[in-house]
């Protein structure tokens, strides 16, 4: 490790302010920063991460905009679920937050990665609710081919009976560690930083505090086809962020995924972050921010 990463440590120059709504089926823990509005703009968090992981990225934000990070389901201090976490569940989700925190007005959305996926398809189901959606990284899963069907459903039932376990760490700065080797673009003092706000103390060491049945796969085909139908529905402006680095789009739908989303969605524009990956909201939260900007002045 380079010495000068041993020291370093990130300090939110936001303050976050924690709350949480009675959700569909159990607690949902929001983190607002910026003024109370009746249609603040929503951030939804990725795959194992939490509405507090947004820091990095709020504290490039400007001060009045109305932000309000969600903790889905099974994430961070919200609720888990007793039995399932499927991405249409995700939409059920965002679909009654929308009702209870923006009645009535148009939604702004800002997703990452799973959260970018969930915005972007919601956008297209529910085209009249949307003002605009900016999608980081958000492109959904490879395509399960048919033949590999049988396999999964056979590892979901094999999971039931055995469900994975929490991730644990014995100090903060092995996940950090873990971060970084996995993410090189991962400035160190922001992997520390998601170290701290992902984990919870327990007996021995940290404990990841993303349900660890978020890990099983699910029992149906993730077909890129049903995505690209709800995205062929969008209407309101999009602005779809990705990494230079990271080919996580190409990965998920294909070597010419950038000319078949913008012929689906002609009101998405799009901008490349330069050395980013699929963290990019991490990694490179200056850059986002002055693209979020720019799109969020355009609108208006």
């Amino acid at each position: 490790m380079d010495p000068a990463d041993a020291a370093d440590e990130y300090r939110p120059r936001r303050p976050a302010r924690p709350g949480e709504l009675d959700g569909r089926e159990g607690r949902i823990a929001l983190t607002r920063w910026g003024p109370d509005h009746p249609a603040p703009i929503l951030l939804l968090h990725g795959w194992m991460d939490c509405g507090a992981g947004w820091q990095l990225l709020v504290d490039q934000l400007p001060d009045d905009w109305p932000l309000v990070a969600v903790d889905w389901p099974g994430y961070g201090r919200s609720a888990r679920r007793a039995d399932r976490y499927w991405f249409a569940d995700h939409l059920a989700e965002l679909d009654w937050l929308a009702g209870a925190l923006s009645p009535g007005q148009p939604l702004r959305l800002i997703g990452h990665s799973m959260g970018g996926t969930v915005a972007s398809v919601y956008a297209g189901v529910r085209p009249a609710r949307i003002a605009w959606v900016a999608n980081l990284e958000g492109f959904g899963m490879p395509e399960l081919p048919p033949p590999q069907l049988p396999g999964q459903i056979a590892g979901w039932l094999d999971a039931l009976r055995a469900p994975p376990t929490p991730r644990r760490y014995a100090d903060l700065e092995s996940l950090a560690v873990a971060l970084r080797r996995a993410n090189p673009l991962l400035p160190m003092a922001h992997a520390r930083y998601l170290a701290r706000v992902w984990t919870r103390a327990v007996e021995g060491g940290f404990e990841i505090r993303a349900d660890p049945r978020q890990q099983l796969p699910m029992p149906i085909r993730y077909a890129r086809a049903d995505l690209e139908a709800c995205w062929s529905q969008l209407r309101a402006p999009l602005l779809l962020l990705y990494g230079a680095e990271s080919g996580y789009m190409q990965r998920a739908l294909g070597a010419a995924a950038l000319a078949r989303l913008r012929a689906l969605m002609p009101t998405m524009s799009v901008e490349c972050i330069a050395a980013a990956g699929h963290l990019l909201p991490h990694e490179r939260p200056v850059q986002v921010a002055q693209a979020l900007r720019r799109f969020v002045a355009r609108q208006a």
